[in-house]
């Protein structure tokens, strides 16, 4: 949808945009677009005003809108939090009867941006009937980790150019967090410079990981075996402060989704198919199915019972959590 924004505001600018959706680094993106386009990068505190509907009345961002910039010209009026076209209750109840008028007919000189930041609207109002009516709508939700590849790939400039394996890595690592997803291609990017190949390897030193991550590294050491490198990662998350019962919450999540996977994968199930079956993306399918792969599945079921064994006894205070732990990835490695 912002690639279909850069679009039209190359071709002209609409009086009215609409950005409706969850995703803070699409809506930013999208509001910064509109104001380059609108004001040509000449942004001063004459033609650029913001309003905050949670402390600002919505009739004074009207009013702005309709005044003429001091130094004539284009400007740009951002009204925020437009709780008023959702079924949420408002902190200041706003008077919506001028918004009808302006939508019906807005300030030639003014680019009013209406921002949403809600997984939905009330489609019920008339108010958000109307304004959905005379606006250009930019949905800013969420993309589907599966529909990453080519927005990942996007974001490395000059010679440099990322695998599939690598993208795959990153959108583990990372998920669909747009913001922090920019942050990691910059950092690889800087790394690399301004030609080469950025491999899964590269992705996997370069990365910052989670908790989450650090537990399927675990499990990873687990399945070939690795005694002495699992429990390595399990003291390094010990450190930081993760608390053990946590660590065995993760464990029984990640060892009942590779039981998942093994068992549609074994019934001819496609790796898209098994994402949709066990709720999680196809990248986290793809290097879970490596992982099943090293396990049989009654040794993941045994894997599943032992720790609902080890969480039975840190839930019941039965011994040192931090034994149980270790006496637990002592016996998965066996």
């Amino acid at each position: 949808m912002i690639n279909d924004l850069h679009k039209k505001l190359k071709k002209n600018v609409s009086p009215m945009y609409l950005l409706v959706g969850t995703e803070d680094f699409l809506l930013q993106e999208a509001e910064n677009l509109i104001v380059k386009a609108a004001l040509q990068g000449e942004i001063d505190d004459f033609n650029y005003q913001t309003y905050d509907l949670k402390e600002s009345y919505l009739s004074e961002a009207l009013e702005d809108a309709q005044t003429p910039s001091f130094f004539g010209g284009n400007k740009v009026i951002i009204i925020k939090s437009c709780l008023f076209l959702t079924a949420q209750k408002e902190k200041i109840v706003q008077d919506i009867e001028p918004l009808f008028d302006y939508i019906e007919n807005p300030a030639p000189f003014t680019t009013v941006v209406f921002v949403a930041p809600f997984e939905k609207l009330d489609e019920r109002k008339k108010v958000t009937k109307a304004i959905k009516k005379q606006v250009e709508l930019v949905e800013c939700h969420p993309v589907e980790t599966s529909n990453l590849d080519g927005w990942i790939k996007e974001r490395f400039t000059g010679n440099v150019t990322i695998t599939k394996e690598a993208i795959e890595k990153l959108k583990l690592l990372v998920g669909n967090n747009l913001s922090i997803l920019k942050l990691e291609c910059e950092k690889l990017q800087l790394f690399i410079g301004n030609e080469g190949e950025v491999d899964a390897d590269l992705v996997e030193m370069m990365v910052a990981k989670t908790i989450e991550q650090n537990v399927f590294s675990l499990i990873e050491k687990t399945a070939v075996r690795q005694t002495t490198e699992a429990l390595k990662i399990l003291h390094e998350l010990l450190f930081i402060g993760e608390e053990p019962i946590k660590i065995v919450a993760l464990l029984a999540s990640q060892f009942r989704l590779l039981y998942g996977i093994k068992q549609l994968s074994s019934n001819g199930y496609s790796n898209n198919q098994i994402a949709s079956s066990v709720g999680v993306s196809p990248g986290r399918v793809f290097y879970g199915q490596k992982q099943a792969n090293n396990f049989q599945a009654s040794e993941l079921k045994e894997a599943i019972r032992l720790i609902a064994e080890v969480d039975y006894k840190m839930k019941t205070g039965q011994g040192d959590k931090v034994m149980i732990l270790e006496m637990l990835i002592l016996q998965l490695n066996k």
